[in-house]
């Protein structure tokens, strides 16, 4: 869960996993409703809360491919909206302690998955900028894109364990203005096909970029940020270059304030219409209410669908869950109530 900042106790006590299924080659697929952020030819949806879509983070650490397949491909049965993986190269310590040593691509994963998928919307959750050129990272979102029929959406973060800094020989305390170049020059690189940047970290110019993605501008960009509070710095980054805010285990009351303080930023930057919301946080179901106090989206099933109509109620179109650590099949029960139970309460 490489959010772009280090993680929390309570944010680290999520995941899961699932079997593998059949090899059958799927149907060829039609291209995805967009995902926020995309330009759409759609009439404008009248002012009024958004419908709502649900994403769970697949915990990679701890999965084998065919596990991955599989709560893929279950999620997309049950009719959830997407599936996200997170994103590490090296596991140092810190981050073998708080979730694990098994972190495949996530770009090759996500293209895997979109040939074992036909509607889900696959995502990154999130990628650590800083980790790849900005070109190599633009050239496997765009293949992910190609792959899926427009199913991609592009997470990013400026990742947290300096010791995986160290060892990948990256500025761990230039990160920030490192990603926020690096956003830009991936957006010009989908832009045209023989594309221009002339940026403090990345220049380009005279080679064709091809193949782009299938959403053009681009994938929608969703901004993650230190898990637990607020990131000010991801906050001004999604207000200037983002999609939607996706911030990870926050409290309803913090979403709302950062989310507000977004809008704002956005506002003065000229983007107020254009950026959206899209938290992230551990789903803990319950059968019984647990009442006052609680922490966000972990209760009833009547609680945690509270809870989300009140963040919809601020403009968010998106919820994305970790599952707790359960085993495989506990982890599939809770995407099976998260579908049939919550998506019905909230509703």
């Amino acid at each position: 869960m490489a959010t772009g900042s280090r993680c929390t106790t309570s944010c680290r006590a999520a995941s899961g996993a699932g079997s593998a299924r059949s090899r059958t080659r799927p149907r060829p697929r039609r291209a995805a409703s967009p995902a926020p952020g995309t330009r759409s030819c759609a009439p404008p949806r009248r002012a009024r809360e958004p419908v709502m879509n649900y994403g769970v983070v697949l915990p990679i650490w701890q999965l084998t491919v065919a596990e991955a397949e599989s709560l893929a491909t279950r999620a997309e049965e049950l009719g959830l909206d997407g599936v996200f993986v997170p994103d590490h190269i090296l596991a140092k310590p810190a981050t073998t302690q708080h979730y694990g040593g098994h972190w495949p691509d996530p770009f090759s994963l996500l293209a895997f998955l979109a040939g074992r998928t036909r509607r889900i919307h696959l995502g990154a959750s999130v990628i650590v900028l800083p980790y790849r050129n900005a070109l190599v990272a633009a050239k496997a979102a765009a293949t992910v894109d190609q792959a899926s029929g427009g199913r991609f959406i592009f997470g990013v973060g400026v990742g947290w364990d300096e010791a995986e800094f160290v060892d990948l020989r990256l500025p761990f305390h230039e990160r920030g203005k490192l990603s926020d170049d690096y956003i830009r020059a991936i957006k010009a690189a989908f832009a045209a096909d023989v594309p221009e940047y002339k940026g403090q970290y990345v220049s380009y110019s005279g080679a064709t970029f091809s193949p782009r993605p299938v959403q053009q501008p681009h994938p929608p960009i969703w901004v993650g940020g230190a898990p637990g509070a607020v990131s000010s710095p991801a906050v001004r980054r999604c207000a200037e270059l983002g999609d939607a805010w996706h911030p990870l285990a926050l409290s309803l009351d913090d979403i709302e304030t950062g989310y507000k303080t977004l809008r704002g930023l956005a506002a003065k930057a000229g983007r107020a219409s254009a950026v959206g919301l899209a938290p992230r946080n551990l789903l803990d179901l319950t059968d019984a209410p647990r009442g006052p106090g609680r922490a966000a989206f972990q209760g009833s099933t009547g609680e945690v669908a509270s809870d989300i109509r009140r963040v919809r109620s601020l403009g968010a179109a998106w919820m994305t869950f970790d599952l707790p650590r359960a085993g495989v099949p506990a982890m599939m029960k809770a995407m099976e109530r998260l579908a049939r139970e919550v998506k019905v309460a909230a509703a």
